[in-house]
């Protein structure tokens, strides 16, 4: 039931958003669903038919405002497009594909890696799984919302979520009791990160080449410079620079280096995916 009810709840955003098409968009559309309904992708997927719609319906609006029709917005006549649409692959499912690990890694490097970056200070073992608690419950809302709702609405419900999370780990810092501590030693401390340093670059390299343009290699950046920081508090010969207020500076700047990393490699990296689907 709850099924049919969210089905039914998109097939009247759709039929409000239809209505604000104009004359020969509203033509087009009515061929164009015509079509897409005798696609073996959607002949037995109506969830999937109506997300699309919806999908393509808000893209179509945007381009009416400023003054493009449908068929010149699609590059193709209703049956052109409904044919390439029922081509179209769907997106693999999560657990297969290595693209899930980046949110998870973003966070691990953003979060949890910058706390330990001195060897005085242990990881909290309890608010470490409080904080990977908040964001796999964070994600599973997203996945939700991003399976639900009109382009506008996951937007805003992920600033929503983002929000919430900060919040939520903010509570978590000062209310979670000091269990579970961990100290990142010199010695182990070291190996330890330069291990685990290498693991995320090998995946990266390896999945790179099987699927060019991946996520992962995103995070290379900011994991790196968050590995030196915490080498040069560990070496004899700079760990007395590191707890000064100049190693705090540098902490802090290196961190924000690290996070303009990813944006910047990741910026690059949708740029290339985007040439691509143009290619293509």
């Amino acid at each position: 039931m709850a099924v049919v009810a969210r089905i039914a709840t998109i097939i009247k955003r759709n039929a409000v958003m239809r209505d604000q098409l104009n004359t020969v968009n509203q033509a087009y559309w009515s061929q164009l669903v015509k079509h897409l309904r005798e696609q073996p992708k959607y002949a037995a997927n109506e969830t999937l038919l109506q997300r699309d719609l919806a999908d393509l319906l808000t893209e179509i609006l945007a381009a009416q405002k400023v003054g493009q029709s449908a068929e010149d917005y699609l590059s193709g006549g209703p049956a052109t497009v409904a044919i390439a649409m029922g081509k179209l692959v769907e997106q693999r499912s999560w657990w297969q594909t290595w693209d899930a690990l980046v949110p998870l890694l973003v966070f691990t490097l953003g979060t949890i890696l910058p706390s330990v970056i001195l060897p005085a200070v242990p990881l909290q073992l309890l608010l470490v799984a409080v904080q990977y608690g908040l964001f796999i419950l964070a994600m599973g809302l997203g996945r939700w919302l991003t399976q639900r709702f009109t382009i506008r609405g996951r937007l805003i419900g992920w600033l929503v979520i983002i929000v919430g999370l900060l919040a939520a780990m903010g509570i978590a810092a000062r209310t979670v009791p000091a269990h579970g501590l961990v100290y990142l030693t010199r010695v182990g401390g070291s190996i330890t990160l330069l291990v685990f340093a290498v693991i995320i670059t090998g995946l990266a390299w390896w999945q790179n080449r099987q699927h060019p343009n991946a996520w992962l290699p995103a995070v290379l950046g900011s994991l790196w410079i968050t590995t030196l920081l915490a080498l040069l508090a560990r070496f004899p010969a700079t760990s007395g620079l590191m707890v000064t207020s100049a190693g705090n500076l540098l902490i802090g700047l290196g961190t924000l280096l690290g996070d303009a990393s990813v944006l910047i490699i990741g910026w690059r990296i949708w740029q290339a995916r985007q040439h691509k689907a143009e290619d293509a």
